[in-house]
């Protein structure tokens, strides 16, 4: 007869089948038996009332919430977004006498069409998508297909008036559906694609839009129960007939209305105009009963969608002969960063350009570049930003200060001084290995660069943390490293801003 073995737990549960025999008398075994049985069933039905005992307990949340929702509402002030540099911009760039060089050519302005200059540069609205069945939809989310179940119901969902106990009522509507399925989907979709908050957050958005496409009032609620279930101090409020959605930033946020709730601040990121022509608006005063999170910004994604690239070609001079260089960038991290939200200049420089454009970009100056001492290397990546790319502030580009990130300064028809500081900044590092940091004037933002070999004695330069970093001007045309803008050089700059 072939030996049987068994393992550990089951030698454990047989010995105490057997000290169960041992005591009992000869029809024992079935007894315990049974009684092992009763024991794995008493486990099983105390798992499922402790998951039952959840879902009341999440019940009761949104009981609670509902019971705060009909009464305690108050109205708050909202204030106008915060200014970065209230400083004017030169209207055109300066441009430096050397007469070791010739004249700079004037960079010629791309030919296609800038995406979009226009007051608000956000994606045009998604088409409604295709349902793959009954209860799942497909998103296209920057090029990525995500099928998401969801509750059939969130389509027919209408809010009757929009007042405490209509958005009360909505609220029990929605807490009655079932949302676990599409949560999970979400976050796992979320994970997948490694999405910053912003992006986490956009993901909601789209899936409320393709559910209600033609109800925005309802988006907004869909949008707001959606998020505060997810996790996110989000809080709806209403002036008039509109509804608006302030969602708490840990970091400040610039160019965007605002208000506060005790400690937190709140901006209109997901409302119309975020919030430029509103007032005061009506909110709850009290908060869901489980912890909400702000959102986190300190990071933008760049590599999560299904790269779309955009051919390029900049044309500039460097030391009399004229140069042409080809490559791509991403337009669809275009179109995100289009609807991120202004930060502080730490992003800007932190963040670099996508993968569709950091390996063209980069292979194409490196080759220019190679064989170059350390000096002219940095003078020809001032070139290039300098006279490849047109200058134009942002009051006069869109209307209103928008910083760009390192793909938009390669997309835009024109770019300002903080614009070509982040650029230049990335490019240095990137290429040659320097630590740079921004040096923010009034109305002016510029790069320092710690070069490794012992600076000039004429060159304009700080010392920032017990190291010398020589000025390099991505806005003062026609300028090399060591040459700050006449207006400037004598000045402290009001901050100085790392880099990575």
């Amino acid at each position: 007869m072939a030996e049987i073995r068994i393992g550990p737990r089951a030698r454990l549960m047989l010995g105490s089948l057997l000290l169960t025999v041992s005591a009992t008398a000869p029809a024992a075994p079935l007894a315990a038996a049974a009684a092992f049985q009763d024991s794995l069933r008493s486990q099983s039905q105390g798992i499922e009332a402790m998951k039952r005992q959840y879902q009341i307990y999440r019940s009761e949340q949104d009981v609670q919430f509902s019971s705060h929702l009909k009464a305690q509402w108050q109205e708050f002030q909202v204030y106008q977004g915060k200014v970065r540099d209230p400083n004017p911009k030169p209207k055109a760039p300066n441009i430096a006498k050397v007469p070791s060089q010739e004249q700079p050519m004037r960079p010629e302005v791309p030919a296609e069409k800038p995406f979009p200059p226009k007051s608000e540069p956000t994606p045009p609205p998604p088409i409604r998508p295709p349902e793959v069945a009954r209860d799942s939809i497909e998103l296209d989310f920057y090029g990525n297909p995500i099928t998401l179940p969801f509750d059939p119901q969130w389509r027919s969902m209408r809010l009757g008036k929009l007042d405490p106990k209509g958005i009360a009522a909505f609220w029990d509507a929605s807490s009655a559906t079932r949302l676990q399925p599409t949560l999970q989907a979400l976050n796992k979709a979320s994970q997948d694609l490694a999405l910053d908050d912003w992006g986490h957050v956009a993901l909601w958005q789209q899936l409320a839009k393709s559910l209600q496409p033609d109800h925005p009032t309802e988006q907004s609620l869909l949008l707001w129960y959606f998020l505060v279930k997810a996790g996110v101090d989000v809080r709806l409020g209403y002036s008039g007939s509109q509804p608006w959605l302030f969602v708490a930033v840990e970091q400040p946020v610039y160019a965007v209305s605002y208000t506060k709730v005790g400690e937190r601040t709140y901006y209109a990121l997901l409302s119309p105009d975020r919030g430029k022509s509103l007032k005061r608006f009506s909110t709850y005063d009290s908060s869901y009963p489980a912890p909400l999170q702000p959102l986190n910004l300190k990071t933008v994604a760049t590599a999560f969608g299904k790269a779309a690239p955009v051919a390029k070609s900049v044309t500039f001079d460097f030391q009399g002969r004229p140069v042409t260089l080809k490559f791509d960038y991403d337009r669809r991290v275009v179109e995100y960063m289009s609807t991120f939200p202004q930060m502080d200049f730490e992003l800007y420089f932190a963040t670099p350009g996508s993968p569709a454009a950091r390996n063209p970009l980069l292979q194409t100056l490196r080759h220019q570049i190679q064989g170059m001492s350390e000096e002219n290397a940095l003078n020809f990546l001032l070139a290039f930003v300098q006279k490849g790319f047109a200058y134009q502030t942002d009051e006069e580009q869109f209307g209103y200060e928008k910083y760009f990130y390192v793909e938009e300064t390669l997309h835009y028809p024109y770019s300002d001084c903080e614009d070509r500081a982040v650029l230049y900044s990335w490019l240095v590092r990137n290429l040659l290995g320097l630590k740079t940091v921004g040096l923010h004037y009034p109305g002016h933002m510029t790069t320092a660069v710690a070069i490794k070999s012992p600076p000039r004695a004429d060159w304009d330069s700080i010392e920032w943390q017990g190291e010398r970093y020589v000025i390099a001007d991505p806005t003062y045309i026609n300028a090399s490293i060591g040459m700050a803008m006449p207006s400037y050089a004598k000045l402290q700059p009001l901050r100085v801003v790392p880099t990575p």
